[in-house]
């Protein structure tokens, strides 16, 4: 049985009464993945869902060219294969541990038979899928538009509405970031640099703080500023 105050901690589980959770940490199960294991691929049948715990886990598909393509790397309390829950079609995307994990699994077949009982967690999870389709398109949306100073800004933002302030946990090697905005490692130095060096932001080993938030946005070409 999972535990009950992280599945709490979990937007999927939001609002669940301490008997509906109870049964949610009843189908729950732990998963351990040493570092750059597997947690399935791309085209594998989508049977589960995953929430991790500790540890990190890059998601990524590989390109007609072959290369690979880097759409996110998830920390703590964020999930994993969600999409499948609302179709149970093959995984999208390959989900890949970065460093040792631990992660709690629901088999999907299982989080369907508890729907019909609770309407909070039918709504939520209705809610889950529309998020992450909605960050998909915007994902999509700046890799059209943006330059690849836009595109890092764009990041840099994102993460830190993710983690709710102005100083996050970078949690990226400038490699995975060159993959998610789709250039080289080289160039998200230069672009980390000139953000730096007009005070955009300030970096500390793996903290990102976001100094002036209208002048990154600038580098988005964004007109509301």
């Amino acid at each position: 049985m999972a535990d009950l105050e992280f599945l709490r901690s979990l937007s999927l589980f939001s609002g669940l009464s301490d008997e509906e959770l109870a049964r949610v940490a009843a189908i729950a199960r732990e998963r351990h993945y040493r570092k750059g294991a597997f947690l399935f691929h791309e085209g594998d049948p989508g049977e589960a869902v995953y929430f991790i715990k500790q540890g990190r886990v890059k998601v990524s598909r590989v390109s007609v060219s072959g290369q690979e393509q880097v759409l996110r790397v998830w920390g703590p309390g964020h999930e994993i294969g969600l999409v499948v829950l609302a179709d149970k079609a093959p995984y999208p995307a390959t989900a890949q541990a970065t460093e040792d994990s631990v992660l709690i699994a629901f088999r999907v077949d299982d989080l369907w038979a508890l729907m019909p009982e609770s309407r909070t967690l039918a709504a939520n999870a209705f809610c889950a899928v529309g998020q992450r389709l909605r960050l998909a398109q915007d994902t999509a949306h700046d890799l059209a538009v943006h330059s690849t100073h836009g595109r890092l800004a764009s990041l840099l933002l994102r993460l830190s509405e993710e983690q709710g302030s102005k100083t996050f946990t970078l949690g990226l090697t400038h490699q995975e970031i060159a993959g998610m905005i789709g250039t080289s490692r080289e160039t998200v130095t230069r672009a980390l640099a000139d953000f730096r060096r007009t005070r955009c932001i300030a970096v500390q080993n793996e903290t990102v703080t976001i100094l002036d938030e209208r002048r990154l946005r600038e580098w988005m070409g964004d007109p509301s500023v």
